[in-house]
């Protein structure tokens, strides 16, 4: 199986590397060489990485309901 073998793995390894490329851009609420103070005093890249992080884990969790509703994942093998 190979990331570009039907339109459903092309879209996933799309979505995902374009959730990697935006991460490693220096936008400044990812990367911030200044103390720049948000709620409680928390520097807000922080909550910046917190937000992305629960944006990508909502994102696998999409990804695997969307691989769960899938026929390949259905057929299972017989035990001999």
């Amino acid at each position: 199986m190979n990331a570009f073998d039907n339109a459903f793995e092309v879209k996933w390894t799309v979505i995902f590397l374009l959730e990697y490329l935006f991460i490693m851009l220096p936008f400044p609420f990812f990367y911030d060489t200044s103390y720049t103070p948000w709620m409680f005093g928390v520097p807000r890249f922080i909550y910046c990485w917190l937000a992305y992080g629960l944006f990508v884990i909502l994102t696998i969790v999409a990804w695997w309901r969307a691989c769960l509703m899938r026929p390949e994942y259905h057929e299972y093998e017989d035990k001999e």
